[in-house]
């Protein structure tokens, strides 16, 4: 599990990475002290939140675009 934002706030989850990638395709699935999110093809569904947030909360959290699963 990873923490979902930075110590500043930012989010770990992004659309597109700048670092050097060795797994790409690799993940399916991302589990964060806030949600665990489905990787499905270029999509990240959201299969479980932690009740004190709601989708929109969690969506404005997260640089990536997140669907409702």
């Amino acid at each position: 599990m990873i923490e979902h934002r930075t110590r500043t706030g930012e989010s770990k989850i992004v659309e597109n990475c700048c670092d050097l990638l060795t797994g790409v395709r690799y993940v399916g699935r991302i589990y964060t002290d806030l949600a665990v999110i489905d990787v499905i093809g270029d999509d990240l569904a959201v299969r479980e939140i932690v009740s004190v947030f709601s989708f929109q909360e969690l969506q404005r959290m997260t640089a990536a675009p997140l669907r409702p699963r």
